[in-house]
């Protein structure tokens, strides 16, 4: 029987996550185990910044008519100090002996789920612990809960496999990692909120037999108990696999079993697991990411480090179909291809139609097709990382030589389509279809003809045709014109600078097509040198051209002599850091976009670091503009203490204003001309799509930004559209319209509210007054007539 039909059918609680978040340690607290069964007990360790009363309510998430969540258990606490915590020097690993505040007893009718410990003090401060609750039945869907991931990505103490705040383990971050400690994020939940909750809200609304497991558990338990159910669920991010996993989910297939990752870059780090508790789970986490080498266990089949790499030679395509690219900076849109697919029965979705905001934030695409069965694909989405290079996310299918399906939907926001503010319809009967075609399961009655949302209404300021004059480059990403008419073209994934003539003929200006960060190739003829996915070029008057070299980290120069010589004029070639000064003793992070603030000083934007920097080209001198220097909230004022994230453009006016895309959040600010460098944001409605007075237009714009007569125009990759800005002194008094671009993905020329767009990127303003446009995953160059 499917418990989970009569279980959402109780009243949930709306109130659950209505309490006020521990900040600076206030709350918090772990479990001495991730899972349980009905009926067994559970330990809490919490700790308070100051002795209080407290009360704890556990929760078990699902649907329950949408309230989220029904309270299953409840008590109370007395909340206090607890001892430091061991950070051992040479591993990073950070871990909590704190004696148990409380212990909680999971109902005997608990139904097998995600739940959270909810612990609240008297003043409302309160954190959460996730824990999920398994059982040993039947079911149709297994749904694993990512808590590896979770613990990864966990820096509690200063420390993870992201992280090593003492700075004492080689590579720069920890590698192991224990479950003896409080989660930093989301209020002390993990990442459970993020994309699992919401899976698990669409399948239990439609009444799914499903039941719950995590990866600990499918290691320690193995292929037999994964037989017992009907299909196994990858879901979000599901990074961190242990090779035991590996070898029992492919059992699993191979015997029968599909496997559907509704997700994207699953099993991609390799980990090893150590030290088991109470549960029989481990409770360490050992992976040597940055120096795979020093593993004690280097060399045997215990070593940790990335799947696809040779010493472990296992990549996730064999199991997946697709695998892990690069990561964005904001969802973008899903892109239609094989429309008559079954997985796209009753969606209405037709050949490049488009799910806004479906892709991100990591992606994955085929590379080898070498899964054990033809790998057909779904959806080709045309993106743009977050350093400035374009490519392509996909969704696949393949039937392994068993029959079992299995099925990689290339995006970790996957499930934002199911649940929540970007619930679509058209994604849940595509995830339907998927249970359909793996285990012939119905669909359900409301989704058997979904409706599409409604889709926003342009107020568009149209330009007039759009043209393609150059084709066949492979990721061009920046553009501008040199003296002589023709322009020079960075292409992000062919590592050169490409010239284009009047002609259209596209010819390599410099780069010879290898990615390095060898100064070898440093101060070399300009077809001699190599560049690491430049994504910027802007030339001076005497038509020398200065590149922005994202991955290098560099600032570099094309001389105008005989053989184009390249010489890095600011940071060190793969040096990623934060300083200002001279040349080489300068640092960036990914800078991209640049334009000149006068005639000796390029303005660029340092995304990595956050920052506006200054370049004399003559002296070499860097300096700061604005930096942010709280990695919390965007704030506008002072450039010394405003904060904003990822600038990927900048544009300079006529009166020496500076704009620039904080392309992360959809916002475009400006640096005011007073002593201050007060920064203002005047778009500001976030992420998205919408016209109309910058405090509430949408965008999603990323590497193109130009200053025209008055106006700006900017590149909004996230919608396959050109935005005009008109720029107030304030976001109510900024006009934002649609320029260029149906919102389709395509290249078609024509009319601008017609034309298609790929991934608009760098723009430029011509001598013959039309904006020419490099868009990425078309590898052309396009000029749109105003």
């Amino acid at each position: 029987m499917n418990p989970t039909v009569a279980e959402n059918q109780l009243a949930g609680d709306v109130s659950w996550n209505q309490f006020t978040r521990s900040v600076g340690g206030q709350v918090e607290a772990y479990a001495e185990r991730v899972s349980a069964k009905a009926g067994e007990s559970v330990q809490i360790m919490a700790r308070s910044s100051a002795a209080a009363g407290a009360s704890w309510t556990l929760y078990r998430l699902g649907w329950y008519g949408g309230a989220g969540a029904r309270q299953t258990g409840a008590g109370t606490a007395q909340l206090g100090s607890q001892p430091a915590c061991a950070n051992e020097a040479a591993t990073g690993l950070v871990r909590c002996s704190w004696a148990p505040t409380f212990s909680l007893a999971v109902p005997e009718d608990a139904v097998s789920g995600l739940y959270l410990v909810r612990i609240v003090r008297d003043d409302k401060v309160g954190a959460f612990v996730p824990l999920v609750v398994r059982d040993g039945r039947q079911a149709d869907l297994l749904f694993q809960s990512s808590v590896l991931t979770a613990q990864a990505y966990n820096n509690w103490g200063g420390e993870g496999l992201y992280s090593d705040s003492d700075d004492h383990v080689p590579g720069g971050f920890a590698v192991q990692v224990s479950f003896d400690r409080p989660h930093d994020s989301d209020g002390g939940s993990g990442q459970v909120l993020r994309y699992e909750a919401l899976m698990a809200r669409f399948l239990e609304r439609y009444g799914y037999d499903v039941t719950y497991t995590t990866n600990l558990d499918v290691m320690r338990e193995g292929p037999s108990a994964l037989l017992r159910r009907g299909a196994f669920l990858s879901v979000g991010h599901d990074e961190y696999w242990p090779g035991e996993e590996r070898d029992a989910v492919e059992a699993a297939r191979d015997a029968g079993m599909p496997v559907l990752f509704f997700g994207a870059n699953a099993a991609y780090w390799k980990v090893r697991l150590s030290e088991s508790a109470a549960d029989g789970n481990a409770r360490v986490v050992t992976c040597y990411k940055r120096r795979p080498q020093d593993d004690p266990l280097h060399g045997t089949p215990q070593q940790t480090g990335r799947y696809r790499d040779d010493a472990i030679g296992r990549p996730e395509e064999e199991l997946v179909g697709t695998m892990y690219e690069s990561w964005l900076l904001f969802g973008q849109p899903w892109v239609v291809v094989n429309p008559d697919h079954p997985f796209y029965t009753g969606t209405g979705l037709r050949s490049a139609d488009t799910i806004p905001q479906l892709v991100g934030y990591e992606y994955d695409r085929t590379f080898l097709l070498d899964a054990p069965g033809r790998v057909t694909v779904v959806a080709r989405s045309p993106v743009v990382d977050a350093e400035g290079r374009t490519s392509f996310s996909e969704a696949t299918m393949y039937t392994a030589p068993s029959g079992a399906l299995v099925f990689g939907a290339g995006t970790i926001y996957f499930a934002r389509g199911l649940d929540g503010p970007r619930r679509d319809p058209r994604v849940e009967r595509m995830a339907a279809n998927v249970l359909k075609l793996a285990l012939g399961l119905d669909i359900p009655a409301p989704l058997q003809s979904p409706n599409a949302p409604a889709a926003p209404v342009p107020d568009a300021q149209w330009a007039g045709n759009v043209r393609t004059i150059a084709s066949g480059m492979m990721a061009p990403a920046g553009v501008a014109q040199l003296p002589d008419g023709s322009f020079v073209v960075a292409d992000a994934s062919a590592h050169r600078i490409w010239r284009v003539d009047g002609t259209g003929s596209v010819q390599p200006f410099a780069g010879d097509g290898h990615e390095s960060g060898s100064s070898t190739y440093d101060n070399r003829p300009g077809l001699q040198a190599r560049f690491f996915q430049p994504t910027a070029v802007l030339p001076d008057a005497a038509g020398n051209v200065y590149v922005a070299d994202t991955h290098n980290n560099a600032i570099r120069k094309i001389a105008n002599d005989s053989s184009h010589t390249v010489t890095t004029i600011a940071g060190v070639l793969l040096g990623s850091g934060y300083a200002d000064g001279i040349g080489s003793a300068a640092r960036f992070t990914d800078p991209m976009g640049m334009d000149w603030l006068d005639s000796t000083h390029i303005v660029i934007g340092d995304s990595g670091n956050s920052a506006i920097r200054s370049l004399d080209v003559t002296t070499g001198v860097v300096s700061t503009i604005a930096v942010t220097h709280d990695w919390g909230d965007e704030a506008d004022g002072p450039a010394s203490s405003a904060a904003f994230f990822y600038p990927t453009a900048v544009a300079v006016s006529a009166d020496r204003r500076i704009f620039f895309l904080a392309s992360s959040s959809g916002k475009l600010k400006v640096i005011g001309t007073d002593a201050g460098r007060t920064i203002t944001t005047l778009v500001a409605g976030g992420l998205g799509y919408a016209d109309g007075p910058g405090s509430g237009a949408r965008t999603q714009m990323q590497m193109g930004l130009i200053w025209s007569n008055g106006t700006l125009i900017a590149s909004d990759p996230g919608n396959k559209r050109l935005r005009s800005i008109l720029p107030g002194t304030t976001a109510g008094g900024t006009t934002v319209k649609t320029w260029a671009g149906s919102g389709l993905a395509g290249a078609d020329d024509g009319p601008a509210s017609t034309a298609s767009l790929q991934v608009p990127l760098g723009l430029w303003k011509g001598k013959d007054g039309n904006v020419y446009l490099v868009d990425g995953s078309a590898g052309a160059l396009r000029a749109i007539q105003p």
